[in-house]
């Protein structure tokens, strides 16, 4: 029989917050975001079995996609605590949820920190209109074709 899940508590950001401005980072964004949820739920880093964040551009807008690593550095009783990423576009957030709560009703693991983090207002207006085919073309298997429009690659090329 699978364990129950609960989620205990958490934390949100600021989002009128522009992190950039104040000579802050992607790290900065995620410590704070997990020192907030540690506070929230009165639970001691030392007691987390697993960590699990979910980020969808981390490595395209904040030149950072290794994101597990981070939760070492939050608190040194993190250091060497199970840690993944999870990708799922919009989505990674609850992904990184779904793989924390399934890793609890397997019996894995007793008690997980999930984080959904995502560091998009350091870059210019016209960056990220112009990532998003790239993206789509790397996570999705689409092409982009000259006019921008893209298409799922299948066997046939499309006439163009």
């Amino acid at each position: 029989m699978a364990a129950e899940v609960f989620i205990l508590g958490g934390a949100q950001s600021d989002f009128a917050r522009n992190i950039d401005r104040e000579g802050g980072g992607m790290f900065e964004l995620f410590r704070d975001i997990a020192e907030a949820a540690f506070a929230a739920t009165r639970i001691e880093p030392k007691s987390l079995e697993t960590a699990h964040v979910g980020n969808f551009v981390g490595e395209l807008f904040a030149g950072q996609g290794q994101l597990g690593d981070f939760f070492g550095h939050v608190h040194p009783d993190l250091a060497g605590v199970l840690a993944s990423r999870h990708e799922a576009a919009c989505a990674s957030g609850s992904i990184a949820t779904l793989a924390a709560s399934a890793k609890i009703e397997a019996g894995r693991y007793g008690l997980a920190l999930v984080l959904g983090i995502e560091l998009m207002r350091n870059v210019p207006g016209q960056r990220a209109p112009q990532t998003t085919p790239m993206l789509c073309a790397v996570s999705c298997q689409f092409r982009v074709l000259p006019d921008r429009s893209l298409y799922c690659v299948t066997q046939q090329e499309p006439k163009v």
